[in-house]
């Protein structure tokens, strides 16, 4: 089963939720943390390399970065594709990641 996370999408924690969906809002929460923004996991989230570099540099650190955060911390699935779709109105870089639960 294919999911298609979309970071351009608002998305809220829901309390309780469970299978799949948890797994979606596990990593919605990773792509949206920073590292060093947890206090008692300073190495969860994105590194933030990436900021202030060349547009095609930036996309491809990344898009590394999502595909290693992911395998790392969400063992729970395979990730098919990471996409870039562009950048929101504050500068933010926004992607597609289609995970697979097989």
């Amino acid at each position: 089963m294919q999911v298609v996370i979309d970071t351009s999408s608002k998305s809220r924690i829901r309390w309780g939720v469970k299978g799949v969906d948890r797994v979606v809002q596990n990593i919605t929460n990773l792509l949206n943390t920073f590292k060093y923004e947890v206090a008692y996991d300073r190495t969860l989230g994105l590194s933030g390399r990436f900021v202030d570099k060349p547009l095609d540099q930036a996309v491809a650190e990344a898009t590394t970065e999502i595909y290693e955060l992911i395998s790392e911390r969400e063992p729970r699935v395979s990730i098919e594709e990471v996409q870039y779709t562009g950048m929101d109105d504050k500068g933010n870089m926004q992607f597609k990641v289609v995970i697979d639960f097989g």
